[in-house]
């Protein structure tokens, strides 16, 4: 398939590109406000259920504090009254956990609770204090009532089994919203993921489709001009056309499931090196140190790539001027290469933020190249790629570690 460009669209090559990372970086953020609305509306959702039962479950104690109240005062009256049996009956009535203490806190009877209201051993008794420290704890406050002159009673409640329902209830619901919006934010990020790859893998096979035609036809035209043409020239226009073909099969690799083969590491960094210190400028020297960092099992073009991506952004990074040094060994989870320049450095809060598609500090650029390494790296090698250390106006260190 073959793309035209509109003859109508007058912009630049960096306003178009411009225009692109623009894109790119807008439908992230969309992506970012949709999970995070989803986040807002799940707490809003929990928080709302939680003061509603809050209130219900007031509701329902002052409710029964009130019947309590109401079942006391007849409790006092028929005991006054000389009517023993129906001030008992009376107490019966009540459906919530209840100890009835002397003046000194001494347990006279108790109903709804787990101790036998016949057992007056040491072990019940100190159950029954337990619970009317719990319930006082709660913020139930005794109701106390003079059954005869001179004597009072303490009567300590505990809540009704609709409030411990209402409670159960709750954090029930809250736990089921909290699962549900989890749920709904892995799959809406794993669908995220999935479209991006996908969006990646088409780019790439795409761009390296569209690169083979002109390849092909440059190949062709290097043959004719060979035997006419100055030979130093033609070798420079080989060598170019050879590396035009090395980034078309870089792009042919995004995507695809390849095994990955064992290869030196240190042998890939210097090629790396090699093709970049003639790109960044004579200002800018790039140093090598391997600490031993053997044989580690990866696709050498596309680890070539991510190298080449991150030397250029440091030369970038040094306005041109200054030194690289690289440095690769071993870790416990395998091999590294460290990339340190001298460069602006990268504030903390934007450590993560350079390798999110559409991230750039140029005028000209899409801001993919850290994003395409980072997958490069983690998914297809399993690996990492993250700034190591850096700090504003010294430079910064990123680190890429292989199994």
């Amino acid at each position: 398939m073959t793309h035209h460009s509109d003859p109508f669209d007058t912009r630049t090559p960096a306003a178009k590109n411009q225009a692109g990372a623009a894109a790119v970086t807008g439908r992230l953020r969309r992506a970012g406000m949709y999970k995070g609305l989803l986040f807002v509306g799940a707490v809003i959702l929990t928080a709302s259920l939680f003061i509603a039962t809050g209130m219900l479950v007031r509701q329902v104690r002052e409710s029964a504090v009130a019947n309590l109240q109401r079942t006391v005062d007849s409790y006092r009256l028929l005991l006054l009254n000389d009517n023993a049996e129906l001030a008992y009956e009376a107490v019966q009535a009540i459906d919530f956990p209840i100890v009835v203490t002397d003046a000194h806190g001494v347990p006279k009877s108790w109903r709804n609770l787990t101790v036998d209201p016949e057992d007056t051993s040491a072990a019940a008794f100190d159950e029954l204090y337990d619970f009317i420290e719990a319930v006082k704890r709660q913020g139930n406050e005794p109701i106390a009532v003079e059954v005869f002159p001179g004597q009072v009673d303490y009567f300590h409640y505990g809540d009704p089994a609709l409030v411990k329902t209402l409670r159960f209830v709750s954090i029930t619901t809250a736990l089921a919203v909290a699962l549900y919006i989890f749920l709904g934010y892995i799959g809406f990020r794993t669908i995220r993921k999935a479209e991006e790859r996908s969006v990646w893998v088409g780019m790439a096979r795409e761009t390296a489709h569209q690169l083979g035609t002109p390849i092909s036809s440059l190949m062709g035209w290097l043959e004719v001009l060979g035997s006419s043409g100055r030979p130093e020239v033609i070798e420079a226009m080989r060598e170019d056309v050879r590396r035009l073909e090395k980034i078309t099969v870089r792009f042919s690799k995004i995507g695809t499931v390849e095994q990955l083969n064992l290869g030196n590491l240190a042998s890939v960094v210097k090629s790396s090196i090699d093709y970049m210190q003639i790109r960044v400028g004579s200002q800018v020297s790039i140093t090598y140190e391997d600490r031993g960092s053997g044989d580690v099992a990866m696709q050498e073009e596309l680890i070539s790539w991510v190298l080449e991506n991150v030397i250029r952004n440091a030369a970038q990074a040094m306005k041109g001027e200054g030194n690289i040094h690289i440095v690769s060994g071993r870790v416990d989870n395998g091999a590294y290469v460290d990339i340190i320049d001298e460069g602006v450095g990268i504030p903390k809060k934007e450590a993560e933020a350079i390798f999110r598609p559409g991230y750039t500090t140029k005028k000209r650029g899409w801001g993919l190249g850290l994003s395409l390494g980072r997958r490069i790296v983690q998914e297809i090698h399993r690996g990492k790629l993250c700034v190591l250390a850096s700090k504003p106006g010294e430079g910064t260190t990123i680190r890429m570690v292989l199994p």
